[in-house]
């Protein structure tokens, strides 16, 4: 939703990438006889590794593709065999085996991180390792450097894009770090020099000088190893809290709380593993629990100081969650300042759950009767990729513009998804309990494995595969800006082109659940990384919320179909309907008349005459549309009824002005009673599809109301404007800042 969606501009990019595949997969099962000698490989890597110190690569896009989908290994390590690189064969997946691998080179990082690796036998291959954590959270040479030895399970042997043949790693899981003890080890890989003491005391040091040195995944190796040995329980708990800091500075937020032995303390709690608890569950967004936690700190520890100003931050995000009660002033500053714009605040659901829907799978259902303007959601997002518009590829802070290919859907989108991917990835890797509430998003038909463990540890990628992650994304991902205040700054900017779609990008998992209609009763509004949701229409309890996917404009059907068909649906909505049924004769027509009236509005001067020849485009404009606009709102038709609506405020005209205003809010589907001089006071009785300009819709008729001395209906049409405001930003405390 919102995002750049350009598969017609590389078209021709997708069928070349479609028949390399094909290419590829005629050699399939065949042992290559040209495979390049360890020499080669490793000059080759080498200097094309020191030349990339020296290329300046800010200009280039970079792009990357989504390959076939695969499962990751499931299969236990004692039931795997052992194979060399001279094995290998290519396009194949090697299930039921594995590799031991010793990188030679250090690791140079593009889209994945590559590496020159070694087996037993001196054959040289070159290793790509996907969904790895960005240079700037933890360097390459951290994950894999020379001497570093792998085992990777169920080796995936390819040819790569330049020809040559390596082997491809897609989930987290098939790649372990052997450790120098580890009896897999080959004996010519083992190290001379045996450490004499590898006691729980000695490793606890390392790991804390590890620790000093910001080596946070050195120390967590460490501080395990340590836990293997033999010591005393005092010892066993010390380390154990201190591995815990590591894995919270890693943001292994599960691993770091189980080290604290929560939510059992014991009888003689301790401060540090309490703290740490603490932090964990908060970064989990478990609040409650954290304040709980928290208090019992207080309470056992009385002279600790820092426990009350964390205490005050969790009861304040606790106290978000339970009542969806923000400071938007404050969040709005925030999102301004930070890059990336995530803010530290609370998700809050509001009177809506999901259920099953008659046709549509899932969706979400208000739980009681709400008001145009009311708040559904302010989540908090799963995963959010930011870019940081203009600032370019140095920009810590921001993700890069990504062509991201999709070979087998035929899609390519231009922005952060490639970044988003990773970090979800990521982030079910590192803290597998939030797994579940992003695996239950719909993803199609895609099918991962029926495990979600092997050899005692997680894997986040049959759980959640890496594939099924690219799934999940590609069907709930949004586009987002860094907030509708300044989207909505930028619409009222005649002079600047509206901004339709967004690089930056993320998962909100409730709002996910919400099914697409033209004829919509909610909207969506971004402050950084939290999306609002607030109705737009009265609703009863019972009633599904819907948000369009693509904005309809009354263009064509066949368009919208078009926008809408990575989502496999095909609208109902009236709207659609309507346009369906209605003559090609009439439909043709239309686009006409509003290249007319744009004739006619961009004229020098705009005379009597002119001003009646749009009235009349106007009414022949909605006289093509034969069902009520209430049922089927005139989409061609608000615009330009807006820009006579302008014209007649230009000329003072403010009966004029107040009729055609009136003729915008009809248009777009709404029932009004009193938009007149008349004695009937001014009310909304339904509501319409809200759209951007509607604000200043309003406002025209509250200047109307004034000038003509009717101060109730007058504020009444204010306040409907700042209701519309709330809806389209997500919050009204900015209005009369940006309307004062």
């Amino acid at each position: 939703m919102d995002i750049y969606n350009v598969t017609d501009e590389y078209t021709d990019l997708l069928h070349r990438q479609k028949k390399t595949l094909r290419e590829a997969q005629k050699r399939q099962g065949q042992r290559p006889r040209d495979r390049k000698s360890r020499e080669h490989t490793y000059t080759k890597f080498m200097v094309a590794l020191m030349s990339s110190g020296n290329r300046e690569q800010n200009h280039m896009l970079h792009s990357s593709f989504i390959p076939p989908a695969y499962l990751p290994c499931t299969t236990s390590m004692t039931e795997l065999k052992h194979v060399a690189i001279k094995d290998l064969q290519l396009e194949t997946h090697h299930r039921g085996t594995y590799l031991l691998l010793r990188a030679i080179t250090p690791p140079s990082r593009m889209t994945a991180i590559m590496v020159v690796m070694e087996d037993e036998n001196g054959d040289a291959i070159m290793l790509q390792l996907y969904q790895q954590e960005d240079e700037g959270k933890r360097a390459a040479a951290d994950i894999v450097s020379v001497g570093t030895i792998l085992l990777v399970k169920e080796p995936y042997f390819k040819v790569m894009g330049d020809g040559e043949y390596g082997l491809r790693v897609d989930h987290l899981s098939d790649v372990v770090h052997l450790k120098k003890d580890d009896a897999r080890m080959p004996t010519a890989w083992q190290p001379r020099l045996i450490e004499i003491e590898r006691s729980a005391e000695s490793l606890k040091i390392k790991g804390n000088l590890s620790m000093a040195e910001s080596r946070y995944w050195d120390a967590i190796t460490e501080y395990s190893d340590a836990l293997r040995q033999p010591t005393t329980a005092s010892l066993f708990e010390i380390i154990k809290r201190n591995r815990s800091l590591a894995f919270l500075k890693t943001k292994q937020f599960d691993a770091a709380l189980s080290d604290t032995g929560f939510p059992d303390f014991n009888l003689n709690p301790n401060e540090k593993a309490m703290f740490r608890a603490a932090e964990a569950l908060y970064n989990l967004e478990r609040f409650s629990e954290c304040c709980q936690v928290l208090e019992l700190l207080r309470s056992n520890f009385p002279h600790n100081r820092q426990v009350a100003v964390i205490l005050d931050l969790a009861q304040s995000r606790s106290l978000e969650q339970e009542t969806g009660v923000y400071n938007f002033k404050k969040l709005q500053a925030q999102a301004k300042k930070l890059r990336p714009p995530h803010l530290d605040h609370a998700t809050y659901i509001g009177p809506v759950e999901i259920r099953d829907t008659e046709s549509r799978g899932r969706g979400l259902f208000v739980t009681k009767d709400v008001k145009a303007g009311d708040l559904l959601l302010c989540e908090k997002a799963f995963s959010h990729a930011f870019v940081n518009e203009g600032s370019g590829d140095g920009d810590a802070s921001s993700s890069k513009i990504r062509l991201l290919l999709k070979p087998e859907t035929d899609q390519a989108f231009m922005g952060a998804q490639p970044d988003l991917l990773k970090l979800t990835v990521q982030k079910l890797y590192r803290n597998p309990s939030v797994a579940p509430a992003f695996i239950a998003l719909y993803h199609g038909s895609y099918q991962g494995a029926n495990t979600s463990t092997a050899d005692g540890e997680p894997i986040v990628d049959t759980r959640i595969p890496r594939f099924l992650v690219d799934r999940i994304i590609s069907f709930n991902v949004f586009g987002c800006p860094v907030s509708s205040l300044a989207s909505h700054a930028q619409s009222r900017d005649q002079s600047r082109p509206e901004q339709k779609a967004h690089h930056s990008c993320g998962i909100w998992v409730h709002a996910s659940y919400i099914n697409h209609s033209c004829t919509s009763n909610a909207r969506r509004a971004f402050i950084g990384n939290m999306m609002i949701v607030r109705a737009s229409r009265d609703m009863e309890a019972g009633t599904e919320v819907t948000f369009w996917y693509q904005c309809p404009d009354g263009n064509s059907a066949k368009d919208l179909v078009k926008l809408l068909k990575p989502w496999g649906f095909v609208c109902a909505c009236t709207i659609c309907q309507d346009a369906r049924a209605t003559d090609a004769v009439v439909l043709r027509k239309r686009p006409k008349l509003i290249e007319e009236l744009k004739g006619v509005f961009n004229s020098s001067a705009l005379r009597r005459v002119e001003v009646e020849k749009i009235e009349r485009l106007l009414a022949t404009l909605n006289q093509t549309y034969t069902q009520p606009a209430q049922d089927v709102p005139r989409l061609l038709l608000w615009d330009p009824q807006l820009a006579l609506a302008r014209i007649y405020v230009g000329q003072n005209k403010t009966g004029k002005a107040m009729e055609s205003a009136a003729k915008v809010l009809i248009s777009l589907g709404f029932v009004v009673v009193g938009a007149d001089p008349s004695h009937t006071r001014f009310a909304i009785v339904r509501w319409g599809l809200v759209m951007d300009y509607l604000v200043e819709t309003l406002l025209h008729m509250r200047n109307a109301f004034t000038a003509l001395g009717l101060r109730e209906d007058s504020e009444r049409a204010e306040e409907y404007a700042r209701t519309t405001y709330r809806i389209i930003v997500g919050e009204d405390t900015s209005f009369d800042a940006t309307y004062g």
